[in-house]
């Protein structure tokens, strides 16, 4: 029996260095306006490491309006320790809700999906390391005394790292008390949240799910990448194109709200898009580099329109995972002209990350929400930095801002470890 369920965005909240929700980072996209900066870490005086990041510039928790005792709860409980990718789930969240005017109590039927690489880990690394010299540098001390010292400091900081503790702490401030899941699947972890979020909605176990995949990439995260030669030198991300040299981190992420059709027209509310669903699969090859010589991504192209019982000439706009690495990028454009054709003049190509970087385990979610926002104004913005586009990748890249009708898009994601997604929005139409 075909589920006739129709999935629905109803609220969407990004958050990256150049915006804080939707109006924000709109206005400074059609800006072209970025906020990559020159980023020097220092270990007591010394420069340990200088490399481009787009940080998100402030972040006022106390402007979110969250209940005040239960932050103060949770606070004692972390015995003060602030975890930064806690505080970006929180207010992405907040924003979509807002955003979505969900209204809702303890007995509605609202589930909640979490998507992160490696959530308050590298904080956790760099205080664990500061707190281990300042033990050892004291005095003489036995192996042992070391031990129960840095146990004694670290064990709770390293337990509530958990994934479930997330979820906990993100549900017990929102009053969320249904279905709920944890995801990590490297960068398409939003998408494969997506996916899980439109399936918990069809299987009827809530009424709406509220999604969020946010990152926090650190100095540790860049030095892996820069051995590994994918981190831009420059930090300007050039998508597909002959100049690139590899991507910069961003941070930040996004949130939706995703509902039943049924549900959210009753109560009147504003939408997006329609979720048609996608494909995904995990390619099992190597960590770092996709399997080249495969046809796992195009087949995933080709899956997602068979699924939504689409042509490619339906597909107004894509929006590619576009990192800025000549091989990622051949890989990602070798899968879309075998499936679209050479240089398509339809659908348009788009890429995000240069405005706001690459920010890991959010950063499909983040160019998600980013595209939901140009469904609704029905306007495409231009990919930045893409003035020398390789001519042998057979693509070409929206230059300059257009109005355009979008009845149906596509974002695609290539994830470290071969995790692909690809997925598809259509125009909502009220019948």
């Amino acid at each position: 029996m075909v589920n006739k369920t129709k999935i629905v965005v109803t609220g969407v909240g990004p958050l990256s260095s150049i915006g804080i929700g939707k109006e924000e980072s709109w206005k400074n996209i059609l800006d072209k306006k970025t906020n990559l900066k020159l980023e020097e870490n220092y270990i007591d005086g010394e420069v340990w490491e200088s490399f481009y990041v787009h940080r998100i510039k402030q972040l006022d928790m106390s402007k979110f309006c969250l209940d005040q005792n239960l932050l103060e709860e949770m606070k004692a409980w972390k015995k003060g320790y602030e975890v930064i990718d806690l505080n970006y789930f929180l207010s992405t969240i907040k924003l979509a809700l807002d955003d979505s005017k969900l209204v809702y109590n303890e007995k509605d039927k609202i589930g909640l999906v979490l998507a992160h690489e490696n959530a308050g880990v590298h904080q956790f690394l760099m205080e664990m390391f500061n707190e281990a010299f300042d033990i050892l540098n004291k005095k003489e001390i036995r192996k042992l005394e070391f031990f129960k010292k840095i146990f004694n400091v670290g064990a709770k900081k390293a337990n509530d790292l958990q994934t479930f503790m997330f979820l906990f702490h993100v549900a017990k401030i929102f009053n969320i008390h249904n279905f709920s899941l944890f995801i990590n699947n490297a960068c398409a972890s939003g998408l494969y949240a997506l996916e899980v979020a439109a399936d918990i909605i069809k299987s009827k176990k809530c009424k709406a799910v509220i999604v969020a995949a946010v990152d926090h990439p650190d100095i540790y995260k860049y030095l892996w990448f820069k051995q590994l030669g994918l981190y831009s030198s420059d930090g300007k991300i050039k998508p597909f194109c002959s100049d690139s040299n590899g991507f910069s981190f961003g941070e930040g992420g996004a949130a939706m709200v995703l509902e039943d059709s049924t549900f959210a027209l009753d109560r009147n509310a504003k939408i997006y898009a329609e979720y048609l669903g996608g494909d995904f699969c995990l390619e099992g090859w190597k960590v770092v580099f996709p399997a080249i010589a495969e046809n796992y991504y195009s087949n995933l192209l080709k899956n997602a329109l068979k699924k939504s019982n689409l042509r490619t000439s339906d597909i107004d706009l894509i929006n590619p995972h576009g990192v800025g690495h000549r091989v990622l990028d051949r890989y990602e454009a070798k899968a879309i002209t075998e499936v679209f054709g050479l240089h398509p003049v339809k659908p348009l190509i788009t890429a995000f990350k240069p405005y706001f970087g690459h920010v890991l385990g959010g950063s499909a979610f983040l160019e998600t929400a980013i595209l939901l926002i140009a469904f609704a104004k029905q306007i495409v913005p231009p990919t930045l930095n893409c003035e020398n586009i390789d001519q042998k990748m057979k693509i070409d890249l929206l230059k300059q801002k257009k109005d355009l009708v979008l009845n149906y898009a596509l974002k695609t994601c290539s994830a470290f470890a071969g995790f692909d997604a690809a997925v598809i929005f259509k125009k909502f139409e009220k019948k």
